[in-house]
């Protein structure tokens, strides 16, 4: 069995990992610090180390060189990890043993592929093509999983959940499941009871949990399951978000632009910068969502609101994404005749002509136009009606630019597989 040390003053980080790594079959201690590290590398001695870049007590260059000092431990292999990888960084600690400098968040099979390569083990993770992602707006807790259920994304979600709810201060979260584009297989059951068993970690009971799905087998196996007695499964988003808050906390969760433009327009306030767990995978990082950003894709935002545009053009700056914008649906459908778009962003509440009459006129008309609504939420809103005129997916206001990103690569990855 293969010796792993990982050390991080982080104590979730070092559960998750530790956690992880015994399930695939590795022998994992931990050490707190780098002071604790060294202690660690000389009681240990173990095959591997897995180290953070930034430590207390000690750092990790005055580890490595006590590492190399010592005759029993200087050949041990290590994979540092930081946040921001520079090339001053791997200069000043490539003569101590480093084999891999990986970034953070480490994506769990970048460190997989690390550690078969440098251990010459073969491990073997789940393949199955997935698309999880966990965020909160306000009082609810959104997870949403779409194309298939994976074991190793399921098993970062218990950590991504704690991580947020700490980040924004949350102490009893709702939780809302969307599942509106995934279709269960027979092998998926128990991947959902894990899926589920993870985010009753966080609940008082399964009534504080609501799920959304179009799937009757997932339905079916939700509501005679005796152990998810509680969950709902909502027959629309704006019914389970007032299930959940009632109509008081949904009105609350409409957006407010004036409080919330000079957040959404700094990169200075974005939490997620100091996340340290996505539930994305290298590979969809270097290929599907690299090649992605690089296309020339055209994409018509519709929305009566100009902060709105702005938000949209500085989170997509860095792609080579073409961007049309429209204030309303009537100057749009005006106009779609001359143009021919990929992806199409709409706002539902809009004078002359809103969102729904955008959509009827879509369908109308027979045009194939991959749908992403811009939704506040609020009570007058009927999702599943969108979802009928053939949305295939939504964001929610107030808008952040990194979810933007994010959604927007969503729906092209899962049109793409379809």
């Amino acid at each position: 069995m293969k010796k792993v040390l990982i050390i991080d003053d982080a104590p979730m980080y070092r559960e998750f990992m530790q956690t992880q790594l015994t399930n695939y079959g590795f022998d994992v201690n931990t050490a707190i610090n780098g002071l604790d590290g060294v202690s660690k590398i000389r009681s240990f001695l173990p095959d591997v180390i897995i180290m953070d870049y930034l430590l207390s007590r000690k750092s990790s260059l005055d580890v490595l060189k006590d590492k190399q000092r010592d005759p029993n431990a200087k050949d041990v292999p290590v994979i540092l990890a930081s946040a921001n990888v520079d090339r001053q960084k791997i200069l000043e600690v490539a003569p101590y043993g480093v084999r891999k400098f990986l970034n953070k968040p480490i994506k769990i099979d970048a460190l997989l592929s690390a550690l078969s390569e440098i251990l010459g083990v073969d491990i073997r993770v789940d393949e199955t093509p997935c698309l999880l992602d966990a965020h909160l707006n306000d009082q609810i807790l959104f997870i949403e999983i779409a194309r298939g259920f994976n074991n190793e994304k399921i098993s970062l979600l218990q950590y991504k959940i704690a991580e947020l709810l700490k980040l924004y201060k949350v102490q009893y979260p709702r939780i809302l499941i969307l599942m509106t584009d995934i279709q269960m297989r027979a092998e998926d059951k128990p991947k959902l009871d894990r899926l589920l068993q993870e985010v009753e970690k966080f609940v008082d009971t399964f009534n504080q949990v609501r799920i959304l799905t179009l799937d009757d087998d997932i339905k079916s196996y939700i509501k005679y399951h005796t152990q998810y007695k509680g969950i709902e499964i909502a027959p629309s988003l704006e019914k389970a978000v007032s299930g959940l808050l009632g109509i008081r906390g949904m009105e609350s969760m409409t957006s407010e632009q004036d409080g919330v433009q000079s957040v959404l327009l700094s990169s200075k306030n974005n939490l997620r910068s100091s996340e340290a767990f996505q539930l994305n995978f290298q590979d969809e990082s270097k290929n599907e969502l690299a090649g992605l950003m690089t296309r020339n894709v055209k994409i018509a935002v519709v929305d009566d609101d100009f902060i709105v545009h702005k938000i949209i053009s500085k989170a997509t700056e860095k792609t080579s994404w073409s961007l049309s914008y429209y204030k309303n649906g009537k100057e749009f459908t005006d106009k779609l005749g001359e143009n021919r778009f990929d992806l199409l962003l709409l706002d539902l509440m809009m004078p002359e002509m809103d969102g729904f009459e955008v959509m009827e006129y879509i369908q109308a008309h027979s045009i194939d136009l991959p749908t992403v609504i811009l939704s506040a939420m609020t009570k007058k809103e009927s999702v599943m009606k969108a979802k009928e005129l053939g949305v295939n997916s939504y964001l929610i206001k107030p808008l952040k630019p990194e979810a933007i990103i994010e959604k927007v690569l969503e729906v092209m990855i899962r049109l793409q597989a379809e």
